[in-house]
């Protein structure tokens, strides 16, 4: 396999929603905020965790919405080895949506 084979393709895998929100930084380009605690001024090339409230980060959403922007925080998880999972917010924030309407709706006997 050559380099020039490999393309970024998005891959739809069921994940716990409440594992990623654990374990997730929301970046805007290159700085980025806590998804637990809402820390702001993270930096998704050099925090690995909160310096606020601990969390290790495993996943990153972003607002981004141009496929080249995408494309740009991709290759600089690529350049930088970064151990990080790139998951769509729209679709994040849609599931978390629906476990609360779910929640909701839950008796409380």
């Amino acid at each position: 396999m050559s380099a020039e084979d490999k393309k970024y393709i998005r891959v739809w895998k069921k994940l716990s929603v409440s594992e990623v929100s654990s374990q997730l930084m929301i970046i805007d380009d290159l700085y980025g905020t806590c998804g637990k605690c809402k820390h702001l001024g993270l930096n998704y090339t050099k925090d690995k965790s909160c310096p606020e409230c601990g969390t290790k980060f495993k996943y990153l959403a972003t607002n981004l919405k141009s496929p080249a922007d995408i494309a740009k925080v991709l290759a600089r998880i690529e350049k930088e080895n970064l151990d990080f999972v790139l998951i769509d917010r729209e679709d994040y924030t849609l599931s978390k949506a629906k476990d609360a309407v779910k929640d909701l709706f839950k008796s409380n006997d």
